[in-house]
């Protein structure tokens, strides 16, 4: 700070406690609001970067928990790609369908779907 802030070091060993105490919230309150920016814009790139690594392992997971044991999921979903899943795809849609409605029944999908 004192590099930061010419004749802050003189000021201070020559101050009394008040006043150094008056300083110190003056020099952290600019301190603060110079790097405000920074630091929220940090925040929001790890933010952002957690809720990315969270959802690129999932998908590789989901499908682990979907495919019935034993068997392949026909047609085959990647484990790196997304946009085939959803009502794109028989399993997945299956599973998104409401209660009541039956995916197998192609009406009942239809009227689910308009």
């Amino acid at each position: 700070m004192t590099q930061m802030i010419p004749g802050l070091e003189r000021r201070l060993m020559t101050s009394s406690k008040e006043e150094i105490i008056f300083i110190a919230d003056l020099v952290s309150v600019l301190f603060a609001a110079q790097h405000s920016l920074t630091w929220g814009a940090q925040i929001k790139k790890g933010a952002s970067s957690a809720r990315s690594d969270d959802t690129k392992s999932l998908k590789s997971a989901v499908l682990d928990w979907i495919t019935p044991k034993g068997q392949p999921l026909n047609p085959p979903l990647a484990r790196n790609v997304k946009i085939d899943r959803g009502f794109h795809h028989e399993r997945t849609g299956a599973l998104l369908c409401p209660a009541g409605v039956d995916w197998s029944n192609n009406e009942s999908v239809h009227l689910f779907s308009q």
